[in-house]
């Protein structure tokens, strides 16, 4: 018999790093002794727990074996209407239990599944079906009006609606036979936002899957006895893997929520004794604001973990008075990393809360400048990021899978730098740098800046167009006090950025920043609200 602390750590010692090649001759660290495929994780987990509870949606609850049962009618109804390891299968349902169900019967015989998001239109659902050549398309009935017409979608040759009682008579008529899936097959496609363009299909190996959970489960000590709230969408990357993925690797307890609302997410977080999950700043701002944290029993949620943008001074300070045993956790990723990148330590000085941590345990990250050469430790430049939770490239676009994925390394488009202690900062996207007279100006350098005062709730800084500069500097801030806090503003900026980084126009709002689909602010639509209304 081993000891539950002896076997974390030979759990630890047979996951030893090493250099492996992957994805056409990709050079990448890899944990060792790791599963092939994430179906027999899961499998492993309904042997080891399989009356503990899997899934929570609303009132009804099920157990690891229950959700195994269902897979297994999935998978053989799959057959039955005759798809194929390989066929890609799109999926739309807002979080919610059918939902896991055929994530799960898509892993276990090597069906990509494709999720949509509840929020698309239907003209964005049409160009990804189309895209990735989908053979079926399942929803939940109550978003039939996001689906396109069956002739705008050929390829699909079934289209319906979750319907459990079809299960029922599949007993017998199938053999319990698995498809063999090996690491490097793709689980998932997700698309990106298409904010910028048309959207690419970035294709999530059950390979990334596994590191990824690594990271998580090992960075953060998760288990069978966490409990983890899924209240982003199910269709991002944070959602599919830092919540569901993560949650069912570890064989912990998935509660679903449709959508954030303040009151309700608190109460459940009490009722289900939450210790986990991940959310935007402004969810953990929003709790604050609109709703008595004080008032509810939260001694159970350790591990809070934020990323997309900084935590606000005054939201850490607060959280920690009322919730003392609550980490708050900084963290980087995005789709084509298979969520997580750097993870902040779990234990840190409060000086660096702007920083997304390290990198992760097998990854890497590079510093380079516009010829692509590496930069010095501390200089400015694009973050290239390689390792195994690094995609291989997107769905059918060469193109832009030559154009983003070099020598081993994705290309974020995100520029940052490295300190001498390793810890790493993201300055702003490429395309969100404001010229002021020749001067860039990081637009993240002054929402960070503003939001670490704890003074505002949220903030975006966009180019003003200007006839002799070219470009001035125009923050919009969110803020319940509206103008009060603006010399303390201005008096903040003054005394830690330059002259020519100095905001040259404040707009106060009452209400929210306009946000994508995945909750992150739309500066396109800000730029364009400024313009319209001056």
């Amino acid at each position: 018999c081993i000891s539950s602390a002896a076997s974390d750590v030979y759990k630890r010692q047979m996951l030893r790093i090493s250099n492996e090649v992957h994805f056409n001759n990709r050079i990448t660290p890899s944990f060792n002794k790791r599963p092939q495929n994430f179906w027999k994780i899961f499998l492993n987990n309904t042997k080891k727990y399989p009356n503990n509870i899997a899934l929570s949606d609303g009132p009804k609850k099920i157990s690891y074996i229950e959700i195994y049962n269902y897979v297994l009618k999935k998978s053989k109804y799959l057959k039955k209407i005759g798809f194929n390891k390989g066929d890609r299968a799109c999926v739309l349902f807002e979080n919610s239990w059918p939902l896991i169900v055929c994530i799960l019967a898509g892993i276990k015989d090597g069906i990509i599944i494709v999720p949509l998001n509840p929020k698309s239109t239907v003209i964005e659902n049409e160009l990804i079906i189309n895209n990735c050549s989908a053979k079926g398309f399942f929803f939940d009935k109550k978003l039939i009006d996001n689906i396109p017409s069956k002739e705008k979608i050929k390829s699909v040759e079934n289209l319906e609606f979750f319907d459990e009682s079809k299960y029922y008579d599949l007993e017998n008529e199938f053999s319990n036979f698995e498809s063999i899936v090996a690491e490097e097959d793709v689980a998932f496609i997700l698309y990106t936002s298409g904010t910028t363009g048309k959207p690419k299909g970035a294709m999530i190996t059950h390979f990334n899957i596994i590191h990824s959970c690594y990271h998580y489960t090992r960075h953060f000590n998760l288990n069978e006895k966490d409990n983890c709230i899924l209240v982003v969408p199910a269709s991002h990357v944070t959602g599919l893997v830092a919540h569901i993925m993560t949650t069912l690797f570890s064989g912990g307890h998935l509660i679903l929520m449709k959508s954030f609302n303040v009151k309700e997410f608190l109460s459940l977080a009490e009722k289900e004794k939450l210790s986990f999950l991940i959310m935007v700043p402004a969810m953990y701002n929003l709790c604050i604001h609109r709703g008595n944290i004080s008032e509810y029993n939260l001694s159970n949620w350790r591990i809070g973990c934020f990323g997309g943008a900084p935590m606000p001074i005054g939201t850490i300070k607060k959280l920690k008075k009322i919730l003392p045993n609550l980490l708050l956790i900084n963290a980087y990723g995005s789709t084509e990393t298979s969520s997580p990148a750097t993870l902040m330590p779990l234990v840190y000085k409060k000086n660096m809360i702007a920083s997304v941590g390290k990198v992760v345990e097998t990854g890497k990250i590079l510093v380079m400048d516009e010829q692509g050469h590496e930069v010095q430790t501390g200089n400015h430049g694009e973050l290239w990021i390689s390792g195994p939770m690094v995609i291989p490239g997107y769905w059918k676009d060469d193109l832009k899978t030559n154009e983003e994925f070099i020598g081993g390394y994705w290309k974020s488009g995100d520029v940052g730098y490295i300190d001498v202690s390793g810890y790493i900062y993201i300055l702003d996207r490429k395309k969100d740098v404001i010229n002021r007279g020749g001067y860039k100006v990081y637009s993240s350098e002054i929402e960070n800046l503003l939001s670490l005062s704890g003074l505002i709730i949220e903030t975006a800084a966009v180019p003003y167009e200007d006839p002799i500069l070219g470009e001035k500097i125009h923050v919009i801030v969110y803020s319940n006090q509206g103008e009060k806090n603006l010399d303390k503003l201005k008096m903040i900026c003054s005394n830690n950025i330059a002259e020519y980084k100095q905001p040259d126009y404040w707009t106060f709002l009452n209400k929210e920043l306009p946000k994508n689909k995945n909750g992150k602010i739309i500066k396109a639509k800000i730029i364009q609200e400024m313009r319209n209304k001056f």
